[in-house]
């Protein structure tokens, strides 16, 4: 479901109980001033409007909900009835006077629940005391139904009904214009977070990339200076990706890549980075991971590396006291290359700075 209020915005909810009973006119300024600018949510606002329109017309439950497939739950109550219907409870939906309104099977107002053909039949069970309704419909951003703004009566409201349906058509609009903006906002941080997380991750092999091992790496850092937790680094460079893609093809050195960053995946823990950080380069950063466990992680990254078919140096260290996990990264680079020139002697390369 679309969270699109906060529980930490009702702490600071004033109970229907305890609001003053001083008309607005004799407020302090102190308080006056309180009250002006927009609120700080759609909980809030749905709040005050339900307090106001009791103020102003009576009515025994006034209440805005919000729909969720087939539940109603009940954002902000005023009323006698309140205590009933205190925010969050849960309401079935397809049994409601709403889903009638909604639907246009039912008129938004009915001054006489016993006398309506379409509302009589279930003001039974929770609704058998409700003898007058008024609703409209909350919409979200694209015209769909967010929820409701509603009110019920335990006697009939002829007098009140048509100056309270006016009301209630325009705050209703003003509801759903707010439901609306915060929806826009809450598609639009979802949005972001989806575009910075791609622009972390490497389309290849579906690592983290360079930028994403960074941030990982200085979150970690942070991590390793106040509490002196162990944390290791792995390098990898896959041997000669050059000669595979003149010889077989790119696919051939792209599917070489893939199955390195599998095999390394598979061998590596939820809570450890693995990332590529060059064009035949990936590495590994291994939390809670001391010396010993390090040598030992190498091990295992190159079995798991034989048994995929890849052909790659493997160089690890673990963080000294200390030490920035840049320097650890470079020695991890430096004894990649070490294990590269043991396999390959006559190999020219050199080594990078990471």
């Amino acid at each position: 479901a679309r969270q699109l209020f906060s529980e930490r915005e009702r702490e600071t909810v004033v109970p229907l109980s305890e609001r003053a009973a001083t008309p607005s006119g004799s407020q302090s300024a102190d308080t006056q001033a309180a009250e002006v600018g927009p609120w700080p949510g759609f909980a809030l606002a749905a709040d005050a409007v339900v307090g106001d329109l009791h103020d102003r017309f009576g009515f025994d439950l006034w209440l805005v909900t919000h729909v969720d497939q087939d539940r109603q739950v009940v954002v902000a109550s005023a009323g006698p009835w309140a205590a009933m219907m205190p925010p969050a409870v849960v309401l079935p939906w397809a049994q409601s006077f709403c889903v009638r309104m909604v639907e246009l099977a039912g008129p938004v107002a009915v001054a006489d629940v016993a006398r309506s053909a379409e509302y009589g039949p279930i003001a039974v069970g929770a609704y058998a005391g409700v003898q007058a309704y008024l609703g409209v419909p909350v919409l979200s951003t694209d015209g769909t139904l967010f929820g409701t703004l509603c009110a019920f009566a335990g006697q009939p409201e002829t007098s009140s009904m048509p100056a309270a349906l006016g009301q209630v058509n325009l705050v209703g609009r003003m509801l759903s214009t707010i439901a609306a903006g915060e929806q826009i906002a809450v598609d639009r941080s979802h949005e972001a977070s989806r575009a910075y997380a791609f622009a972390e991750l490497d389309r290849l092999t579906g690592l983290r990339n360079r930028r994403g091992w960074e941030a990982a790496r200085g979150t970690e850092e942070q991590r390793a200076r106040r509490y002196g937790s162990p944390v290791s680094v792995l390098v990898v460079d896959l041997d000669d990706l050059k000669g595979i893609n003149d010889t077989a093809g790119h696919a051939a050195g792209d599917a070489a890549l893939v199955a390195c960053g599998q095999a390394l995946q598979d061998v590596c823990r939820p809570a450890d980075t693995v990332a590529r950080t060059g064009g035949d380069e990936f590495s590994v950063l291994a939390v809670q991971c001391d010396a010993v466990s390090a040598v030992a992680l190498a091990r295992r990254a190159r079995v798991q590396l034989r048994a995929a078919g890849v052909v790659a140096s493997v160089g690890v260290a673990a963080r000294r006291p200390q030490e920035g996990l840049e320097d650890t990264w470079r020695r991890a680079d430096q004894a990649m290359y070490r294990d590269k020139r043991r396999r390959r002697p006559m190999s020219s390369r050199s080594p990078r700075t990471p």
